[in-house]
Order: C-alpha cells, then sequence, then structure tokens
C-alpha cells in the first residue's frame, strides 16, 4: 500500500513538472516566433523589438524595449504572464486567446534571441 501511495506520488509530481521543464528549457523555436512577433507585436514593438514602431510615438507608456535588460532578465514565467495578460495601463493587451503554449514558447524563444 505504501508503495503504490509512493508510486502515485512520484509519477504526480513528475507529471505536474514535465511540461514546466519543457517551457523552462527553452524549447520554442525562434523562426516560428519571429513570424509570430512580425504578425502581432511589430505595429507596437518595432520591427526589431526596440519598443520604436511608427505607433509608439502614440502609446502612453511606450511600448517595452524587449531588446532591454530589464526585458531579457524577465524569467519565461513573467514574459509569459504578460504575453497572456497584457499590463494593465499600457496598450499591451493580453494574448491567451491567440497563442497556445507552443506558440508562446515559441514567441519567448524569439524575445530571448533579441538579446544584445
Amino acid at each position: 500500500m505504501r508503495a503504490r501511495i509512493a508510486l502515485a506520488f512520484v509519477v504526480w509530481v513528475l507529471v505536474g513538472t514535465i511540461p514546466m521543464s519543457l517551457a523552462a528549457s527553452g524549447k520554442g523555436n525562434p523562426a516560428t516566433g519571429q513570424k509570430l512577433y512580425l504578425e502581432s507585436c511589430r505595429n507596437c514593438h518595432g520591427p526589431t523589438g526596440k519598443g520604436d514602431s511608427d505607433m509608439a510615438a502614440y502609446l502612453t507608456p511606450a511600448p517595452a524595449n524587449l531588446t532591454s535588460k530589464a526585458t531579457q532578465e524577465k524569467t519565461d514565467a513573467q514574459l509569459r504572464k504578460v504575453i497572456q495578460e497584457g499590463r494593465p495601463g499600457t496598450a499591451m493587451t493580453g494574448y491567451a486567446a491567440a497563442f497556445d503554449e507552443e506558440k508562446l514558447n515559441d514567441m519567448i524563444a524569439y524575445i530571448r534571441s533579441l538579446k544584445p
């Protein structure tokens, strides 16, 4: 009986951590993420992610510079949350309905590739 409970616990822990470890391990495809970025993010964050689009001049606060140290130091979980939920008080809306887990991983991989 104890062995079954222990085995069930180990399986529960492993199943619960596999998706998290895959996301944290950088399994996203930056090339696919770039395509998603160009379709959904470029209008505000600019063609290279520096927050310098033509539209940025009309947004207060300005869009985030995705190449900045502050953005690049965010964890994948923090970036995922901003992409999914947006940022209150800014023009950044949430994209939870638009991006499934695979697309989020791809987008985060692309954002990581912008690191100077």
